[in-house]
């Protein structure tokens, strides 16, 4: 087919004019306007219904959720003391065999002799050494437990919130 002979058959307007094109001489009618009831109602004087909240609530949480945090909180800082603990009771004794060199006999031979001189001095000695030797373990768990709570802290954080996540 040829164009040229195309345009000849098939004569195509420039302009076309469909009837979204034209313009459209309708009145509605004023009850038909979106914003009419309210316009009305507040020249009646009506209070008018509040808009709702876009805002999303929040999700109510049952007892059940906070008793598990509780007991996830609960499980791992008794995971985390009897740690500090058994780190705190273990210094000692690696500070020991540090001292020794790392052989094994040097190191027993030393508890011992501690140990034989505390069974062969008197009450008030064997109070104060044992005073002295608590407190020094106290001190050092609480040394030990503050080295490790900011890691602590992130893991119980990081913990509760995938807990809240899956649920």
């Amino acid at each position: 087919m040829n164009p040229s002979n195309q345009e000849d058959t098939d004569p195509m307007p420039h302009c076309l004019q469909t009837p979204f094109d034209r313009e459209v001489d309708a009145k509605p009618e004023p009850d038909w306007l979106p914003h009419g009831p309210t316009i009305a109602a507040i020249e009646r004087g009506e209070d008018l219904p509040r808009l709702p909240s876009r805002a999303a609530k929040r999700p109510h949480r049952h007892w059940w959720g906070l008793g598990s945090d509780c007991c996830y909180i609960v499980i791992k800082s008794g995971a985390y003391l009897m740690a500090c603990w058994v780190m705190a009771m273990g210094l000692p004794l690696m500070f020991l065999l540090l001292l020794t060199g790392g052989q094994m006999d040097m190191t027993f031979a030393f508890m011992g002799s501690l140990f034989g001189a505390f069974v062969d001095a008197t009450p008030d000695r064997q109070y104060a050494f044992a005073s002295q030797a608590t407190w020094l373990l106290i001190a050092l768990a609480t040394a030990v437990a503050a080295w490790r709570l900011p890691r602590f802290l992130g893991e119980v954080s990081d913990g509760l919130k995938t807990w809240r996540k899956e649920s």
